[in-house]
């Protein structure tokens, strides 16, 4: 979500808006001095950075044969990257202060052709976190993905409790807000997951992908909780922000 914010706001700068600051959550620029395009190409660009996410945390999670932490960390890096975008796409005839409902709104879109582009969005993003599915399974080692009961529990544990546990935490780092789409993102996107759930809780995947370490899974990975931390930090100094001029 802070990458996507820093979409915004690069966007912002590249156009020489005026009074451009980042903050955790939101991007502040002087709208009325921008044309149609630029304004276009300021809101636009978060989305892009989302997509861009989600097609190089793919690949590399492709391209990975590795079932690991790691693994696990660029798969839910691709997986909200794709959400940010085609999330954006799925609001866009709800919310004209998105991204993509103020573009659609600006390029003077019909209302049916604004709901077609939303249900494409969600269509495209359905089938992207079914293919996903697959990746989540294949943390899990052969013996515990074959067992119904084992598999229940391990993907529950990976997929449900995080998104869960998620919900809140990230709703809190972005509090305060200064409008109610702030909130939207991280309290309804996360449930993009529970769309295709069950097909990594029941589907029998062809794959020698399966985790062969499933112990190192459960290990603590210090650099992870340092990661998560700096992020913490990182966020609580936006709210604050970086202001550009």
């Amino acid at each position: 979500m802070t990458l996507h914010e820093f979409g915004h706001f690069f966007a912002s700068i590249f156009v020489n808006a005026k009074g451009v600051s980042i903050h955790h959550n939101y991007v502040n620029y002087v709208e009325g001095d921008l044309s149609k395009g630029q304004a276009i190409f300021i809101k636009a660009a978060g989305p892009v950075i989302s997509l861009l996410i989600g097609l190089i945390f793919h690949l590399l999670c492709y391209k990975d044969k590795a079932r690991d932490i790691f693994f696990l960390l660029k798969l839910y890096f691709c997986s909200f990257g794709y959400i940010g975008f085609f999330g954006y796409l799925l609001i866009a005839p709800f919310f004209t202060v998105g991204d993509t409902g103020y573009i659609c709104k600006v390029l003077g879109f019909p209302i049916v052709v604004t709901i077609g582009i939303s249900i494409t969005g969600a269509v495209i993003l359905f089938f992207i976190m079914k293919s996903l599915m697959q990746y989540f399974a294949e943390l899990g080692s052969r013996e515990i993905i074959e067992n119904n009961q084992t598999r229940k529990k391990f993907i529950f544990s990976l997929i449900l409790i995080p998104v869960l546990i998620g919900i809140i935490i990230t709703t809190l780092l972005n509090l305060p807000t200064i409008n109610v789409i702030s909130l939207i993102a991280p309290m309804c996107s996360p449930f993009t997951f529970l769309w295709t759930y069950g097909f990594a809780l029941k589907k029998r995947y062809v794959t020698n992908n399966y985790n062969s370490q499933f112990y190192n899974l459960n290990k603590p990975h210090i650099w992870l909780y340092i990661f998560f931390a700096l992020t913490i930090i990182a966020n609580r100094f936006l709210v604050y922000g970086i202001y550009v001029n």
